[in-house]
């Protein structure tokens, strides 16, 4: 693996824990919030869920 390679795996890396810290205060205020509210942070969590998902799995093919 070259620099190259662990500069772009450590970048996906950073964007993965930065739409983590985002959504994880939503989701901590679900019990809280009204339905409708609670709709759209779902929605909003299940987006960054396949965001995340997708960019592990970038991470990953570089790493293999």
């Amino acid at each position: 693996m070259d620099d190259i390679d662990k500069e772009l795996i450590s970048l996906l890396g950073t964007k993965v824990g930065m739409l983590m810290e985002d959504h994880s205060a939503r989701a901590l205020f679900l019990a809280s919030s009204s339905m409708e509210d609670q709709k759209v942070v779902l929605r909003g969590l299940d987006q960054a869920s396949n965001e995340i998902q997708a960019l592990v799995a970038a991470a990953r093919s570089i790493a293999e």
